[in-house]
């Protein structure tokens, strides 16, 4: 990327969101332990995802509404 579109607020903004959102998938795999899952079927691998997605949307919720102390990271 050259020099001028890094300078600007668009660029500064958008790794700020880009690294959110990495780190919420960085969590994803590694407590909700979706990098080595180890189940086999369709259905119990989306139950497993969809559980590690609400889990991780509490926590953050919890961190943004001040009602709860998530670990730090």
């Amino acid at each position: 990327i050259d020099a001028r579109k890094a300078r600007g607020k668009g660029y500064a903004m958008s790794l700020q969101v880009r690294k959110r959102i990495e780190q919420g998938f960085g969590w994803i795999k590694t407590v909700g332990g979706l990098d080595k899952l180890p189940l086999v079927s369709l259905p119990k691998v989306r139950g497993w995802v969809t559980w590690t997605f609400a889990a991780y949307n509490l926590i953050r919720l919890g961190g943004i509404g001040e009602w709860w102390n998530p670990s730090p990271t």
